[in-house]
């Protein structure tokens, strides 16, 4: 479909080639990280930087977990608190665990309850080396099962750490977390897509797979617009970038604002008030 015909069928895709930019429905990015990633230049990734490309490309708000914390919990993780403090309603956070740290856990999930922002996990198991299912993680999903956070995963398919099938075992078990599938399981997206149409409580996270031609109509086409969220891994691309796919891939405006804005404001809306 050429993108003419694209933009004769959406108003929102006539109004970012028109403009450049989206003003009449901001989108939000679910999926982000923040400062410096070593052994790689981000030019963005400062947290002024992402504040004036989200202002630039009106993005309301994002949940970000901190580059250091992906490989260094202890330390990484109270970076975000100082972007939630000075930027809040715009910048949420992902708690971030690595099942490698012997520490006291407890501690730090009473931490979590006390800074306002957080409003859900992140796991990165293909990094890390240690599977979904593996019983580290127990008092993680027990503390976030309790609460009704949100739990964003790295997910690729076939891997031994992070499949989509590990995913939905989890689902299954525990019904009040919101899972996330980081990037839809490449490999096995197919098997995503089903999981997020028959599991209430998976959604199927864009970053990366949603640029696949015809993927997210797809998404939308087997598993509906409302299991789709939007996001990026800003700042390693601009979220104009994800934007595009989105707008350009035939689904209707009504599906659009399902994936750049309404099921996000609904997630987090559920994952504040059960916090």
């Amino acid at each position: 479909m050429s993108i003419s015909k694209m933009t004769n069928q959406s108003k929102l895709a006539k109004e970012f080639v028109e403009t450049g930019r989206l003003s009449s429905l901001p989108f939000i990015d679910m999926h982000t990280h923040m400062g410096p990633f070593y052994g790689t230049y981000l030019p963005e990734a400062s947290l002024e930087s992402m504040i004036r490309t989200m202002d630039r490309e009106n993005i309301e708000w994002i949940i970000s977990a901190p580059h250091s914390a992906l490989f260094d919990p202890l330390e990484g993780n109270s970076e975000i608190k100082p972007a939630m403090e000075k930027y809040p309603d715009r910048i949420y956070g992902y708690y971030v665990v690595n099942p490698h740290y012997d520490h006291n856990l407890d501690q730090d999930l009473a931490e979590f309850d006390r800074v306002k922002g957080y409003v859900g996990i992140k796991l990165l198991p293909d990094y890390h080396k240690y599977p979904l299912t593996g019983e580290k993680f127990r008092k993680i999903y027990e503390f976030a099962n309790d609460r009704g956070l949100l739990l964003l995963s790295h997910t690729w398919g076939h891997s031994p750490y992070n499949p989509p099938q590990m995913i939905g075992e989890l689902a299954r078990k525990y019904e009040n977390i919101t899972f996330l599938l980081g990037h839809s399981a490449p490999g096995e997206t197919d098997y995503g897509i089903e999981l997020a149409r028959t599991q209430p409580n998976v959604y199927l996270e864009l970053c990366d797979t949603g640029r696949l031609n015809g993927m997210i109509g797809k998404m939308v086409h087997e598993a509906t617009s409302e299991k789709v969220v939007f996001g990026t891994d800003f700042p390693w691309y601009d979220p104009n970038y994800m934007l595009g796919s989105v707008l350009f891939s035939g689904i209707s405006d009504e599906e659009i604002s399902h994936i750049i804005h309404h099921n996000a404001v609904r997630l987090l809306h559920k994952a504040r008030n059960l916090k």
